[in-house]
């Protein structure tokens, strides 16, 4: 039997070296790199890290995760984890054993994972621990979203890239609707030009926009306080890039897409409303699946979610549901998990004030 090392870590170069695993296995995801997680050291949480590794000290998985306090309340939270090897899952209970352990150890009163395993798509299973790791449950252990601070992806839609065929696009833009085709060609002729925001500068006047589209289309985003350092580091790092279309030198829209894992993710983005349409959306996401073909990439998650115009403009791109499974929770002290879900309706009423506590706190 191969010989297996567990160890809890905060240490600079494993975390380097738990990113790079991250980068390069399809598996992978934004979710669990180092500069993500340390984004919630802005409302006063740390971060701690989970490996397993072989004799040689190669990486075979790990967890990635946030213990979040506020007062005598404590967390310990894993987004979308355990990221295991292909190969090596019989490493999964043990990695759960451990996640416990150290959620009881720390006092928190609940511990709480994401599992990345799909509720039934398996046309991409590279990209997913296989569902028979989790049919059995481990003892105490719960389905639910109780912690929304710090959580996983419900879903995907991935837009299939035809990995490592000659006529991938073509095969991509068939699965486009009339209208996306239409509008991707309209956009084509209206003098729009593709740049990358990378300079500090250019990153936080991309993200202004974000947060402008939020406030007048009525949804929250992090601030650039919380916020800006993280997207910084992480397009400095080529884990993150930042898609913008200028039209005649001015910013008309912009794309947040994550390239971790063999593949890409978008998870938010903005076009500014103006009297003439530049069909920025489609000329955005159209390059963004280009970039995703060119680096052989197998598909593209283009998001779930959003305002009912806002999926029914995802939906023009084609693409398949990938729903992933609900969190797990075990809970460890009942008499604080009670309280916590007495002020739960309350902190889920005023996330934003919530969110200026904890960071006054930190």
């Amino acid at each position: 039997m191969k010989e297996v090392t567990y160890k809890w870590t905060s240490e600079s170069q494993d975390w380097e070296s738990w990113n790079s695993f991250l980068k390069e296995n399809p598996r992978g995801i934004y979710l669990q790199t180092k500069e993500w997680l340390e984004s919630y050291q802005a409302y006063g949480f740390s971060t701690l890290l989970l490996i397993a590794s072989d004799s040689a000290g190669n990486i075979l998985g790990g967890v990635g995760a946030v213990l979040a306090s506020a007062g005598p309340f404590k967390i310990l939270a894993g987004p979308y984890s355990p990221i295991i090897k292909t190969g090596e899952e019989l490493i999964f209970v043990r990695l759960i054993q451990e996640f416990l352990q150290k959620a009881k150890s720390s006092g928190a009163f609940l511990a709480q994972l994401s599992y990345p395993c799909t509720t039934g798509n398996d046309n991409f299973p590279d990209y997913f621990l296989p569902q028979s790791l989790i049919s059995t449950y481990l003892t105490g252990e719960k389905s639910g979203l109780i912690f929304k601070f710090v959580t996983g992806v419900s879903g995907l839609r991935a837009v299939r890239l035809f990995q490592g065929e000659s006529d991938s696009l073509s095969k991509v833009v068939s699965g486009y609707n009339t209208l996306t085709k239409r509008n991707i060609k309209k956009a084509s002729q209206l003098g729009n030009t593709l740049v990358f925001a990378k300079s500090v500068e250019e990153i936080k006047t991309a993200y202004q926009l974000i947060i402008l589209n939020s406030n007048t289309q009525g949804y929250a985003v992090r601030s650039w306080e919380d916020f800006g350092d993280t997207l910084i580091k992480m397009v400095g790092k080529e884990q993150c890039f930042i898609a913008c279309c200028e039209n005649e030198g001015q910013l008309k829209g912009t794309l947040v897409v994550f390239d971790i894992g063999k593949k890409l993710h978008y998870i938010m983005g903005a076009t500014l409303r103006e009297e003439t349409d530049f069909k920025v959306g489609h000329f955005l996401h159209h390059h963004v699946i280009q970039i995703g073909i060119q680096k052989g990439y197998e598909f593209y998650d283009i998001s779930m979610g959003g305002s009912e115009g806002v999926v029914r403009f995802k939906e023009g791109f084609g693409g398949e549901i990938i729903g992933i499974v609900e969190p797990r929770y075990w809970v460890l002290k009942p008499w604080q998990f009670l309280a916590f879900q007495k002020l739960l309706p309350w902190v889920q009423k005023n996330k934003k004030l919530v969110s200026q506590i904890l960071s006054k706190l930190k």
